[in-house]
């Protein structure tokens, strides 16, 4: 016993259930790959789900010592669930399994619609910000820009950008990475006359004093991107999950028409709504 517990130690346990090592990671393993690397980097969301299990078995064995799982209403329900279950792993198990968009399919519906896969311009900028409001006085405001004027001096004299900006800059998020914003994209910032003033940038350049509504900026270029078509094998991915979908999602109607067929299953319209219906035009899901 003590080998075995060693080899696949128990991580919890409540009335006669144990879950063991080896039944998390099958039960991690029926995640999605972004979740599984999730529990791989937390360890912690590992303790919440083993608790979670265990609560919920709590609570069922509750539940049963009372009879719930015997009440006519509870087990019907629990016959639907099951159903449904099983309907679903089979699904995905067995009908889908193998179901793959080929090549070909990517690479036409690529070139139908390259329209869909235009990057926008972008730049990779910094910038140090010094705040000025609009409730701000003639003379505040010209205080503050003044300020702004002694560190753009600064730089024009051959000081490091990021170590002025994390000495001056008023956004102390980007103060903290020596001013960086990131990517920028036309219409994705909230001033006109900041966008304006990154884009008309070349990469290295610095910028003269800008002004906006939230102050004064300083902005340095880092990089630009000019607008451009993504390549197949950029578009690949996305137009892969797109297509997987649709051709998962055509096969999985097909198999359920026929299955339904086959089953010799019997849909009484017009006791249900009462009115006849054509049923090929009842969706069966």
């Amino acid at each position: 016993y003590a080998a075995a517990e060693e080899i696949n130690p128990a991580l919890g346990k409540v009335g006669d259930f144990s879950i063991r090592e080896a039944d998390l990671d099958r039960l991690i393993a029926t995640q999605p790959l972004q979740a599984q690397k999730q529990y791989l980097e937390k360890p912690e969301l590992k303790s919440s789900l083993v608790r979670n299990i265990l609560l919920k078995k709590a609570v069922s064995i509750k539940a049963r010592k009372e009879a719930y799982d015997r009440k006519p209403e509870y087990r019907e329900k629990l016959s639907y669930l099951v159903d449904e279950f099983l309907s679903n792993e089979y699904l995905a198990k067995v009908v889908l399994a193998d179901i793959k968009v080929p090549e070909e399919e990517l690479r036409k519906y690529y070139k139908e619609n390259e329209k869909e896969f235009i990057i926008p311009e972008s730049a990779k900028a910094r910038h140090i910000y010094i705040k000025s409001s609009r409730t701000d006085t003639a003379e505040e405001r010209l205080k503050t820009r003044s300020r702004a004027d002694a560190i753009l001096k600064r730089l024009k004299a051959g000081e490091d950008f990021a170590k002025v900006a994390a000495e001056t800059s008023e956004d102390a998020d980007s103060a903290k990475t020596g001013g960086m914003l990131g990517t920028i994209s036309p219409g994705k910032t909230n001033s006109e006359e900041f966008e304006k003033a990154v884009f008309a940038l070349k990469k290295g350049e610095l910028s003269s004093i800008v002004e906006t509504p939230f102050g004064f900026h300083i902005l340095l270029l880092d990089d630009k991107s000019e607008k451009r078509t993504a390549r197949f094998e950029e578009a690949k991915p996305y137009i892969a999950d797109l297509l997987q979908k649709e051709y998962e999602n055509k096969a999985a109607a097909e198999f359920f028409e026929k299955t339904f067929k086959e089953s010799g299953a019997e849909l009484f319209l017009e006791r249900i709504t009462g009115r006849p219906e054509d049923i090929s035009k009842i969706p069966v899901k």
